[in-house]
């Protein structure tokens, strides 16, 4: 395995330096699902440089993946990919997005990777071998904070989800934060930057990759249902990550639990 974990830290690696490259040429904008939900060609490019990769080096692999590739389910080894996580940040502040990508063996976690291009933060999170950073291992976290002493990053969707408003939410933490990228959002309460990361309409390539290195510090998380594990059908469930259990919980507490419970 750690064969194949070295082959993909290398072509994250190389994702990257092209990104940068590209960046000095004029983007190509479009969007997908509303006018706010940007593509470009960097990220078409940039899958098909991860996808063509790993299927020179491991033939009869599948793929899930943000721009183009379905699974077929027809194999044990699924790499679940977003090739730019964080678009409206590379197009407007060329800065804070990164590439998330995870393996996935029988639909279990083995390993996932984020890298913070323009940071040149590399996370690396192996399933019951540890969480690193830039090749440093990444220390447990095991300060059990109380609420009030927490940093809650979340998006419009986040904050939405608290029934008494986000007066009520502020009295409850220490601050709100947004940062933009699900997978360096994740991987900044993993790095206790943070302390939760709360989403809705996530999908599998946001967090696929960021959990396994939050489950590695001691992190859980909760999405589209089901506690710190995967949700692999299209969601309109919640996402929440925090820095441990105890801090969950009392999150949760002070969500509305009629969309706590909706899995859509």
């Amino acid at each position: 395995m750690q064969e194949r974990i070295d082959f993909t830290l290398d072509l994250v690696k190389q994702a990257g330096q092209n990104i940068k490259r590209l960046m000095q040429s004029d983007l190509e904008i479009l969007t997908k699902s509303n006018d706010a939900d940007f593509v470009t060609n960097v990220d078409k490019a940039t899958e098909i440089l991860l996808v063509e990769g790993i299927q020179r080096q491991y033939p009869d692999q599948d793929f899930l993946t943000e721009e183009n590739t379905t699974p077929r389910f027809e194999s044990d080894d699924l790499w679940i990919i977003d090739p730019i996580d964080g678009t409206t940040n590379f197009i407007y502040q060329k800065e804070n997005f990164g590439i998330s990508i995870a393996y996935y063996h029988k639909l279990k976690p083995v390993f996932g990777i984020v890298y913070d291009v323009m940071a040149d933060k590399m996370f690396l999170g192996i399933t019951d071998g540890g969480a690193f950073l830039n090749g440093v291992r990444m220390s447990i976290n095991d300060q059990k904070r109380p609420l009030k002493q927490t940093i809650l990053y979340s998006d419009l969707y986040g904050l939405s989800m608290f029934p008494k408003g986000i007066l009520h939410l502020r009295e409850s933490i220490v601050s709100h934060r947004y940062l933009g990228a699900a997978s360096l959002e994740i991987c900044a309460v993993a790095e206790n930057k943070a302390q939760s990361y709360i989403s809705r309409n996530l999908k599998v390539w946001d967090v696929a990759a960021g959990v396994i290195v939050l489950k590695e510090v001691g992190g859980s998380f909760f999405f589209g249902g089901h506690e710190d594990g995967i949700f692999f059908n299209d969601s309109d469930g919640v996402f929440l990550s925090c820095q441990n259990n105890v801090i969950k919980e009392d999150i949760k507490n002070l969500l509305d639990h009629n969309i706590l419970e909706t899995v859509i």
